[in-house]
């Protein structure tokens, strides 16, 4: 590890200064990987992260029933590694992580409210969180949107509510599921 990290070190600096965008330490990486002649092993089941992209685990998600993704999920088919880096959105639901209000872990802050259980099968558009365009998914689109939008409000409840469990005193934890990233737009009535 440390020969990685320091060849990583000194490699990454001169990626960025040819390619000054970004994964360029990403690439850096890569490089110093080879470098070392470290070997790896390509797992294409480990992560998701982006439902556009080809490569990741969504296989896993892409077999379990829709009626499932949000609620009572397969531990078996549940990917190792939940990337979040992306902007996923189905029916009003929206996470964004630079969207997420900066004191979200906090004894104040509600918690985010989680779609409805059936959201992969209930929507089929989702309101775009910059324009307030309606998108409309395809079937397997809104079902992997739904998987992220719901894991992703589960574990960032999770977070905030062991932070609450442990850090505020005397019932001043804000435990509400009040928080909706798109609270501030209208809303058609069948996206409610």
């Amino acid at each position: 590890m440390w020969s990685l990290v320091t060849t990583w070190s000194d490699i990454v600096p001169r990626v960025h200064d040819e390619y000054p965008h970004l994964l360029a330490e990403m690439f850096g990486y890569n490089l110093a990987a080879a470098h070392l002649g470290l070997r790896h092993t390509v797992a294409h089941s480990f992560a998701v992260s982006d439902p556009w992209a080809g490569g990741e685990g969504w296989p896993l998600i892409d077999k379990v029933p829709k009626e499932n993704i949000c609620k009572n999920f397969p531990k078996s088919e549940y990917p190792h590694v939940i990337h979040y880096c992306q902007r996923y959105y189905i029916g009003k639901w929206f996470i964004g992580k630079y969207r997420l209000r900066k004191d979200f872990i906090s004894c104040k802050a509600p918690l985010l409210m989680p779609p409805p259980d059936d959201a992969a099968v209930k929507f089929t558009s989702a309101i775009k969180p910059d324009t307030g365009e309606i998108k409309e998914w395809k079937p397997k689109q809104a079902k992997e949107y739904a998987f992220m939008v719901c894991s992703m409000i589960d574990a960032l409840n999770a977070a905030s509510k062991f932070y609450k469990d442990q850090h505020c005193k005397d019932g001043t934890g804000n435990y509400n599921y009040t928080y909706v990233f798109h609270d501030d737009m209208r809303m058609p009535d069948e996206m409610i």
